[in-house]
């Protein structure tokens, strides 16, 4: 397999704190790669650095084989790279279409003054982005709501619009920053599903971090898992959950200990 993403001994550093400890991470193309680990342990900051928002204090990004370690954010998306939030970026004032649109500028082939004069050329350019924007707002079951003020709808179809304005930037790398969160669990249990559905149908790549473990497992073919900023285990999802360094990240040595003594006296 080709592989996409790679991170090499990535690092960042805030004042004293070491947020991220030198990562080690690779992603080939087709694959789900999930990302783990407990609240505070660094997945959202190295994600923020590959994806442009942060500048690695040290280490390296490579996407499809070049050096993107000190590229801005919009030269990151522009080689085909996006990602979502953890917590919901939508414009929540505009439409659900307008919101998808929004993410289709960054793909734009129009130029600003094209633009401002709506010259032909403009205007073929606008009819071609909505044409696009609504047929990925079909895929993901929300054409009925393209003219909804995006904050009317339910927090789940909120993500889902959120997740439509990234595909629109029409990625080769999709990167999603726990979108189960606030979610219960039968909407959790949609997204997997969902999750997957953008893989297989869509031929995307996705980075996935998700605290819910539950919402990873059924669906990535490899996962890493970070505590306090350092890489303590990766593997199959299989792996993942029979690792007690993995366990003890989650639950605590405590809890461990406290477990082991009742095994011990059952």
């Amino acid at each position: 397999m080709t592989e996409l993403l790679r991170t090499e001994a990535a690092t960042k550093i805030f004042g004293g704190l070491v947020a991220v400890d030198s990562v080690d991470l690779r992603l080939e193309e087709g694959q789900i790669l999930g990302l783990i680990g407990p609240n505070g342990a660094g997945k959202t900051t190295l994600f923020n650095l590959i994806t442009g928002f942060d500048p690695a204090t040290s280490g390296e990004v490579y996407f499809k084989g070049e050096r993107i370690t000190h590229l801005s954010q919009p030269e990151i998306v522009s080689r085909g790279m996006c990602r979502t939030f953890q917590i919901l970026r939508i414009f929540r004032n505009l439409t659900v279409l307008d919101n998808v649109l929004i993410g289709m500028h960054t793909r734009s082939r129009g130029s600003v003054l094209d633009a401002l004069l709506h010259t032909p050329s403009a205007m073929a350019e606008e009819k071609r982005m909505r044409e696009k924007a609504m047929h990925y707002l079909e895929l993901l079951g929300l054409a009925e709501h393209a003219r909804d003020i995006a904050s009317s709808l339910s927090y789940g179809d909120q993500r889902r619009v959120e997740v439509a304005r990234a595909l629109a930037a029409e990625p080769d790398l999709l990167l999603l920053d726990e979108p189960a969160a606030g979610m219960n669990l039968a909407e959790a249990r949609s997204l997997t599903a969902f999750i997957e559905w953008i893989r297989t149908e869509l031929g995307k790549t996705i980075l996935l971090i998700e605290h819910n473990m539950r919402v990873v497992m059924p669906i990535a073919d490899h996962v890493v898992v970070l505590s306090q900023g350092k890489k303590i285990f990766e593997g199959t999802p299989d792996e993942v959950q029979g690792s007690t360094e993995v366990i003890e990240a989650y639950l605590g040595e405590a809890y461990i200990r406290q477990m082991k003594r009742r095994a011990a006296h059952a």
